[in-house]
């Protein structure tokens, strides 16, 4: 099988250029952990965006963000009416828990069980409320 070209052929004499050194930043800003890039064509033309998980996570939060205050509850959670905080749910639902946050929640639990802490389902129960 030979190689295959999978540049596009006009964007052969493009150019990438790192996120930060764009006009457009301020529309939404990265945070330190997220890479993003853009490809110019010669005459400075956004032609493809490249985004690795945290920019496009980024990128979907900032349209997200002010929909909250804006659509009711059912309307924030529809697929339809708010793509984008439906794609944050289904990127969020897929990625691996962080090994740091695995630990809180073990020590979480370890300290509530020190404490005698009673469950909410096990209260639940004893007052026949679930």
């Amino acid at each position: 099988m030979g190689k295959t070209n999978i540049v596009p052929q006009e964007l052969k004499t493009a150019k990438l250029l790192a996120w930060k050194k764009l006009k457009f930043l301020g529309v939404f800003k990265l945070q330190r952990r997220s890479k993003a890039a853009v490809v110019v064509d010669k005459t400075g033309k956004p032609k493809l965006f490249l985004m690795d998980t945290s920019a496009f996570l980024d990128m979907l939060s900032a349209i997200d963000a002010p929909l909250l205050e804006k659509l009711s509850s059912e309307e924030y959670h529809s697929k339809s009416v708010n793509p984008a905080g439906w794609l944050i749910d289904e990127i969020e639902a897929r990625l691996p828990l962080k090994p740091e946050f695995i630990l809180s929640l073990e020590k979480a639990l370890e300290e509530s069980n020190k404490k005698g802490w009673i469950p909410f389902s096990k209260l639940q129960s004893d007052l026949g409320l679930g």
